[in-house]
C-alpha cells in the first residue's frame, strides 16, 4: 500500500445553508514512500484543502484516506493528532520561530513536548541544524538570521522529529529568489537522502522542479504526470 492514499475523497462545505461547495470532488491519489511530489493550482483550486486532508489537519466529508496503512478519514481528536505528529512534518510559508530562543532552542522545543530527555533533544536539534547547513548558527536568534536561514531552522525543527513525510506549504513564499532557491535545493537534497516530500505551491516553475506534478482545478485532479527529473 502507498504511504499516502486517497480513495474518492470529497470535501464539501455549505454556504448560506443551502449552497454546496465541493473544495475536493471525488479525488483519488497515491503517493509512495520516497517520492517528491508537487501539488500545484491557482487560488480556489482545492490545493489547500488537499494539503489539509493529506496532513490530517482536516478530514474528508466522503471517501477514505490511508496514511501509512491506517484509514484516518474518520479519526478525530487525540487519535488523529497522534498519527499526524508521528508521521507528518509541516514546513509553512511563515517560519513560526520563537524570537527569544536560539536556533538550537527553537529546534529542540517540540522534542521537549514529546518527552525527549534534555541531552537527547539538544543532540537531535544540533544534528538537524548541521544537516541543513547551520552548524555556525546554533546560538543565533531569529532576528540575527536571514529569511532563508530562518526557513532552514524551521526545516531542521521538522527533521529533528524524524517524520515519514515532509509536507511543505509554499515554503519559499516569504523569501527572495536566491533564498527560495536555497530552500528548494535543500528539499531536493533531503529527498535524495530518502525523505518523502509533498510540496504545495501556486508557482508552476517551482512545481516543475519536482519529479512528479499534480495539478488541481476546481477540486479535481486535472493533471498527474512525471517530469522525468531525477533530483
Amino acid at each position: 500500500m502507498a504511504l499516502m492514499e486517497l480513495r474518492r475523497v470529497s470535501k464539501i462545505y455549505h454556504e448560506h445553508s443551502d449552497r454546496e461547495v465541493r473544495a475536493l470532488d471525488d479525488v483519488s491519489l497515491s503517493i509512495e514512500a520516497g517520492e517528491f511530489v508537487a501539488i500545484v493550482g491557482s487560488s480556489g483550486s482545492g490545493k489547500s484543502t488537499l494539503m489539509n486532508c493529506l496532513g490530517c489537519l482536516d478530514t474528508p466529508t466522503r471517501g477514505q484516506y490511508f496514511l501509512d496503512g491506517t484509514d484516518v478519514a474518520r479519526m478525530r481528536g487525540r487519535a488523529l493528532t497522534h498519527i499526524r505528529s508521528r508521521t507528518i512534518g509541516f514546513i509553512f510559508q511563515g517560519f513560526n520561530l520563537l524570537p527569544d530562543l536560539t536556533a538550537l532552542e527553537n529546534v529542540a522545543l517540540p522534542l521537549q513536548y514529546r518527552g525527549v530527555p534534555p541531552a537527547e533533544r539538544l543532540q537531535k536539534a544540533r544534528e538537524a541544524l548541521i544537516s541543513v547547513g547551520l552548524a555556525h548558527r546554533l546560538n543565533h536568534r531569529p532576528h540575527q538570521l536571514s529569511g532563508g536561514q530562518q526557513q532552514r531552522v524551521a526545516i531542521a525543527r521538522v527533521l529533528a522529529a524524524d517524520p515519514a513525510v515532509l509536507l511543505a506549504d509554499e515554503p519559499t513564499g516569504n523569501l527572495d529568489s536566491a533564498s527560495g532557491a536555497e530552500v528548494m535545493a535543500l528539499l531536493h537534497r533531503l529527498h535524495r537522502a530518502g525523505r518523502t516530500v509533498v510540496l504545495i505551491t501556486h508557482d508552476p516553475a517551482i512545481a516543475a522542479s519536482a519529479p512528479r506534478v499534480i495539478r488541481l482545478q476546481d477540486g479535481h485532479i486535472v493533471q498527474n504526470y512525471d517530469t522525468n527529473l531525477s533530483v
